[in-house]
């Protein structure tokens, strides 16, 4: 089976891998949307079309789709499906070039590498050694269809690893369910332990490179470097 690297994984999905070929044929000047589910993995293409295809040239990168306006000729913009059925009408007679990112449930295949993405953030952030799935425990998250996409199964993984003890993740850790419409962090973080995440699981998927960490996270690179330092100081690093 083929793959492509895409984030921080080796993606399998035939339809994903098709859509990255087709992404290398656009332009900076060209109009692009970007739609899908919440939690689907919009803003991870847009930023890699922004920076791995069209890298150090200027294109904006818009997530609200309330801002767009129609005599933009060209742009990322991402939306979810609703979204777009409200901004669809205002594009006639405008060439643009429309991207539909797979849900969860499309990209089986690439389920075991993202689960082990994951795991490495989560083994990093909390200093501990790199946990496992059970063969068992995979066959579970390979069952499940993921309505809540992305967010959905970090959260599951994030609270099995919780549990976990032994340095395996059994099917009993994995406690999937409805979420909450908006929340999509455990409640009672501290802020600081928030952007500390965050930042953390940045640097980690532009692997350590932090000029494209800190454009991503919209920060200086002096203000990432302290935020680094800090970090090791309290022994994140």
């Amino acid at each position: 089976m083929s793959s492509v690297e895409y984030g921080s994984i080796q993606t399998q999905c035939a339809d994903l891998i098709k859509t990255l070929d087709d992404a290398k044929k656009l332009k900076p000047s060209d109009l692009i949307f970007v739609i899908g589910e919440k939690g689907a993995g919009k803003l991870t293409m847009a930023q890699h079309i922004q920076n791995s295809i069209f890298k150090n040239q200027l294109v904006p990168l818009v997530r609200r789709i309330e801002d767009f306006n129609p005599n933009w000729k060209h742009g990322i913009y991402t939306a979810s499906e609703d979204q777009w059925t409200f901004i669809e009408h205002k594009l006639e007679g405008v060439q643009y070039t429309l991207i539909e990112m797979p849900t969860l449930a499309e990209r089986k295949c690439d389920i075991p590498a993202l689960a082990e993405f994951f795991l490495q953030v989560l083994s990093l952030m909390n200093d501990k050694p790199k946990l496992k799935l059970t063969e068992k425990a995979l066959e579970k998250i390979l069952q499940y269809n993921w309505p809540g996409q992305f967010y959905e199964l970090e959260s599951v993984l994030e609270n099995a690893f919780s549990m976990s003890e032994n340095g395996l993740i059994e099917p009993e850790h994995l406690v999937m369910g409805p979420l909450p419409a908006e929340i999509d962090i455990p409640v009672g973080m501290k802020l600081e332990d928030l952007e500390r995440k965050y930042i953390l699981q940045t640097l980690y998927f532009v692997h350590q490179n932090r000029t494209r960490a800190a454009e991503i996270l919209g920060i200086s690179i002096r203000t990432l470097r302290n935020k680094i330092n800090l970090y090791r100081v309290e022994g994140y690093l």
